[in-house]
């Protein structure tokens, strides 16, 4: 059911389907969405919603075979805060961020949460978010709650960049979930472009689930 339900948001919002939905399971999943948007409209944007409850779904064991532990929201937010600095000058280039195991987004969705809040919409603009996990679910869980965050609260993030795959080696089957650039934005790099997955080897190298600031400066 979160499959369907995943693929349902992501179809909604205009990202590729990901699971087809059976005809009778449809209502459920359109109850599903319906609830979810009414969750994440009574909170603060870039809030994880659905990272807990997949956090519940799955088998401890599942979790644990993948390296899988979910960090705390309160966790994630008092990092961003640890991390984040002033708000940098607007010399024309995005602010760049990449968590290159990011489960369902949490640290990623605490940053924007914290550019928001703190920096505002002009820096939100310039934020360049780029995740990536090895769990086809958490991927697409981080792709939909920042598009979903996006466009229920008519927020503009300047890039957001979602992949599939190993971050230690990308040339192994990566998938692109979704990326896209708010239209202020000029040209950036292809989503697999060699210089961002080589940013990606060493950011997770460098220490996993941290915030790398300037790791896709090239692109």
């Amino acid at each position: 059911m979160l499959g369907f339900f995943i693929s349902g948001v992501m179809s909604l919002w205009g990202l590729p389907e990901w699971q087809t939905i059976p005809e009778e399971t449809r209502p459920k999943v359109t109850e599903a969405i319906e609830a979810y948007a009414d969750i994440v409209g009574s909170r603060e944007p870039f809030e994880d919603i659905i990272g807990p409850l997949y956090m519940e779904m799955a088998s401890r064991g599942g979790r644990q075979q993948l390296g899988q532990y979910f960090t705390p929201w309160g966790v994630a937010s008092m990092m961003a805060q640890m991390t984040a600095g002033e708000k940098p000058e607007d010399n024309g280039q995005l602010i760049k961020v990449c968590d290159p195991a990011c489960g369902s987004g949490v640290m990623l969705l605490a940053f924007a949460h914290h550019v928001l809040f703190n920096w505002g919409e002009d820096a939100l603009i310039r934020l360049a978010v780029t995740g990536c996990d090895i769990d086809a679910y958490c991927a697409r869980i981080m792709a939909l709650q920042l598009v979903a965050n996006c466009n229920i609260f008519n927020l503009k993030l300047g890039e957001v960049l979602v992949l599939r795959g190993d971050s230690l080696f990308p040339d192994k089957g990566m998938e692109t979930i979704v990326h896209a650039t708010a239209p202020t934005v000029p040209n950036v790099l292809p989503a697999q472009a060699p210089e961002r997955l080589a940013a990606l080897v060493d950011a997770a190298h460098a220490h996993p689930n941290v915030y790398q600031h300037e790791l896709f400066a090239a692109a």
